[in-house]
C-alpha cells in the first residue's frame, strides 16, 4: 500500500514532500523502488520517526509503525521479540508487566533505530549497549533478499554479515524483528540538579570513578541540568549510591526519587528539572527538547575515553560554545557510557567501547529559513571541531547524507571497519535503494 502523507514525531522529517509511503515489506515494494528514477537515493525506513532521516523531500519511505506491533516474551527463557514498529516505550511497559527490563535509553519515543545504531541507555555502563541484547535478526537486504541470522558463536563469513547489521543495518537493508536478551526490573535512583559550570566539571570528575550501576547525564544550554541515574540491586547496593549522589555538587534544586523503570524518569530537556512520571522523555536520537514545532533540528553524537586531567579545558570549550550558540534551542548534552568491554570487534560495528562520554551537539532554526539553518550548521561545526580532541569518535544515531560532514562521520563512526562494510554493502546493496556509505 502507497500513500502519500505522514505523521512523524521530529519535524523534518514531518514537513518533508516524500514520493510515497508504504506501509508493508514486501514485493511490491522492491519492485516500486527498483522502478523508481526519480532520486537516486530514494528510501528511507522509519520505525520510531524520531530522527531528522525518518523521511525527506523526493524519498520513499517505509513506515514500519502500523503493521509491525508485535511483542511476544518466551518466558522460559526471558527473551522478548519485538517487530519493528514498537517503540522503546511500548517494549519497556511491556516487559514490566513481567517483571523485566530492557535498557532503553532516555526516550521512550524511539523506535527499533535506537537499538540499530548501538543504543546507549543510562544502564549501559553495567549492561552493554542495547545492540549487544540482540540475539537474533530477521529482515530483507537492500536487494530484496531475505535473511534471518542468530548471534554467531565462531568467526566465518556470516559473523561479518551479522557484525554489519548491528549498528550498519539502516545501510544495508530493512530490520523487521528482533530477539533480545532481557534482564530483571530493579528500582531506579534519580537524582537531579541545576549545575554552574564549575559544579558540572567537578560532578563529572566523580562520575568518572563510580560504579558501573551508577551514569551521569547532563545538558547544557542557558542553564546546565543535570541528571544521575543508578540501578538498584538490593538495600546495600542502595546505600553506596545514594552516599555518592549526596556527594554531588548543585547549585538548586536537586531531587533524589526512587522510580521503578525508565518510563518514568525525569525529561532531560533545557530548563526542566521536575520528576514527572511520563512517557515523553526527548533523546539524543529525539526531536529538539524544547516545544516549539516550527522548529527544524539536526543531532550530531560524539564519542570519547574519560577526560580526566582534560576536564577543566573541556568546559571551558564547552563554556564559550554555548556562548556562541545561534539560538537558545541549540544546546551540548552528554551521557555516561563504558563499562562491558569484553564484546570484541567481531560482534557488532559499534566499534568505540573504550568510549566513556557519548556528547551530542543539538543545532535548531526557524523551520524553512535557510540562513539560520546554514548559520546554526556551522555553529554544530564548529563545535564537532572544538571537542574532536577528547572524543574523536561518532555514534550514528542520526545520520547526515545531506549534510557535508556525512563523510566524516562516517570515517569517525567506523574507522578501519568502514571498507568492509561498503564491500558488504555492493554486494547486500548494489542498487544503493539504503542510505549511502560513502
Amino acid at each position: 500500500m502507497i500513500k502519500n502523507s505522514i505523521s512523524l514525531p521530529n519535524q523534518n522529517s514531518n514537513d518533508s514532500n516524500v514520493l510515497g509511503v508504504f506501509e508493508a515489506v514486501n514485493s511490491e515494494l522492491f519492485d516500486s523502488l527498483k522502478a523508481s528514477h526519480q532520486t537516486s537515493r530514494p528510501f528511507l525506513v522509519s520505525s520510531g520517526g524520531t530522527t531528522s532521516r525518518a523521511a525527506a523531500d523526493k524519498h520513499w519511505i517505509l513506515d514500519l509503525r502500523k503493521n509491525y506491533q508485535n511483542i511476544s516474551l518466551d518466558l522460559e527463557k526471558n527473551y522478548v521479540e519485538i517487530e519493528a514498529g514498537v517503540t522503546m516505550g511500548e517494549l519497556s511497559s511491556f516487559l514490566k508487566k513481567h517483571k523485566r527490563s530492557f535498557p532503553i535509553g532516555l526516550s521512550g519515543k524511539t523506535g527499533m533505530g535506537y537499538i540499530l545504531t548501538g543504543g546507549i541507555s543510562p544502564l549501559s555502563r553495567s549492561r552493554g549497549l542495547a545492540i549487544d541484547q540482540i540475539i537474533e535478526i530477521k529482515g530483507f537486504w537492500g536487494d530484496g533478499k531475505e535473511f534471518h541470522f542468530f548471534r554467531p558463536n565462531t568467526k566465518n563469513e556470516s559473523t561479518l554479515e551479522w557484525k554489519a547489521l548491528c549498528g550498519a543495518a539502516i545501510f544495508l537493508g530493512i530490520i523487521t524483528k528482533l530477539k533480545l536478551k532481557t534482564q530483571p526490573l530493579r528500582p531506579l535512583l534519580s537524582w537531579t540538579a541545576n549545575l554552574s559550570s564549575s559544579q558540572l566539571s567537578e560532578c563529572i570528575n566523580q562520575a568518572e570513578s563510580w560504579p558501573k550501576s551508577l551514569s551521569f547525564q547532563w545538558i547544557y544550554g542557558d542553564d546546565i541540568f543535570a541528571h544521575a541515574i543508578g540501578e538498584v540491586k538490593n538495600t546495600y547496593d542502595e546505600s553506596i549510591l545514594i552516599n555518592l549522589l549526596e556527594r554531588l555538587p548543585f547549585s538548586r534544586n536537586r531531587v533524589i526519587n526512587k522510580f521503578n523503570d525508565m518510563n518514568s524518569l525525569a525529561n532531560l530537556s533545557l530548563g526542566n528539572n521536575n520528576n514527572n512520571n511520563n512517557n515523553n522523555n526527548n533523546n539524543n536520537n529525539n526531536n529538539n527538547n524544547n516545544n516549539n514545532n516550527s522548529n527544524h533540528t539536526e543531532v550530531l553524537g560524539l564519542l570519547g575515553p574519560a577526560w580526566q586531567q582534560r576536564n577543566p579545558q573541556v568546559l571551558k570549550i564547552l563554556k564559550d560554545l554555548i556562548k556562541k550558540r545561534p539560538n537558545k534551542s541549540c544546546y551540548i548534552a552528554s551521557q555516561q557510557l563504558g563499562g562491558l568491554t569484553h564484546f570484541n570487534d567481531v560482534d557488532t560495528s559499534f566499534i568505540h567501547r573504550d568510549a566513556i562520554w557519548k556528547p551530542w551537539i543539538n543545532g535548531s532554526w526557524e523551520a524553512h529559513d535557510q540562513l539560520k539553518r546554514q548559520k546554526t550548521l556551522k555553529w554544530m561545526k564548529e563545535c564537532w571541531n572544538n571537542l574532536e580532541f577528547i572524543c574523536p569518535g561518532v555514534h550514528l544515531a542520526q545520520i547526515h547524507p545531506h549534510l557535508e560532514w556525512h563523510e566524516k562521520e562516517l570515517s569517525s563512526a567506523f574507522k578501519d571497519w568502514l571498507p568492509k562494510l561498503q564491500e558488504i554493502k555492493a554486494i547486500r546493496d548494489p542498487r544503493n535503494l539504503m542510505p549511502p556509505l560513502k
